[in-house]
C-alpha cells in the first residue's frame, strides 16, 4: 500500500511519461527536454539485442529527437501503459510499455507504422520536480499498415 507521498510521486511519474509522449507527438523540442535531466542519456536498441543503436547524451543530442521525429513521419501518436514504479527517496526506477503509431502521409496510400516499445528509465527528483535521469528505449516488433492518406481522409469526411 502506498502512502499518500508515495502516491503523489507515482502520479508525477505518470505525468512526466505522459509529458514525454506529447513532447515527441507534437515535436516541441522544449517540452521534450523539460522531461529530461541536463546530463540524461537516451539508448536505443533494435529487437532482440543488447547493442544500441544509437545514443544521445545530454539536452544539445536529446534536442536533435524531436527533428528527427518531425523528418521521418507527418504524425506520431505514442501510447502509453503498464507502468510500474520502484521509489527509492530521491530516485526511482520505472518499466513502461508504449504502442507508437508513425504516420507516413507522402506516399500514395499512407502508411502506419507501429512499434511496440519498452521505455526502462532512470529517474531522479531534483528542486521537488521528477526527470527522467536514463531511458533505455526496447524495441519489441514492428508492424506496417496501409492507412488512408490525408487527402482521403479528408473527401471522406466531406461526404460524410
Amino acid at each position: 500500500m502506498l502512502n499518500s507521498s508515495q502516491l503523489a510521486d507515482h502520479v508525477e511519474l505518470n505525468q512526466l511519461a505522459y509529458r514525454y509522449a506529447a513532447a515527441l507527438d507534437s515535436c516541441d523540442v522544449e517540452a521534450f527536454l523539460s522531461v529530461f535531466l541536463q546530463e540524461a542519456r537516451l539508448t536505443t536498441f533494435p529487437p532482440g539485442s543488447d547493442q544500441p543503436l544509437g545514443v544521445s547524451t545530454g539536452h544539445a543530442e536529446l534536442a536533435n529527437v524531436p527533428t528527427i521525429m518531425r523528418e521521418r513521419f507527418t504524425r506520431t501518436a505514442h501510447f502509453l501503459t503498464n507502468h510500474l514504479i520502484h521509489l527509492d527517496g530521491d530516485r526511482a526506477t520505472g518499466s513502461l510499455l508504449c504502442m507508437a503509431r508513425h504516420y507516413f502521409a507522402n506516399r500514395p496510400v499512407g502508411t502506419d507504422l507501429l512499434a511496440v516499445i519498452r521505455y526502462l528509465d532512470r529517474y531522479e527528483r531534483r528542486e521537488n520536480c521528477w526527470f527522467i535521469a536514463d531511458r533505455e528505449i526496447r524495441f519489441h516488433w514492428s508492424e506496417t499498415h496501409t492507412t488512408l492518406n490525408d487527402d482521403q481522409v479528408v473527401g471522406m469526411l466531406l461526404r460524410a
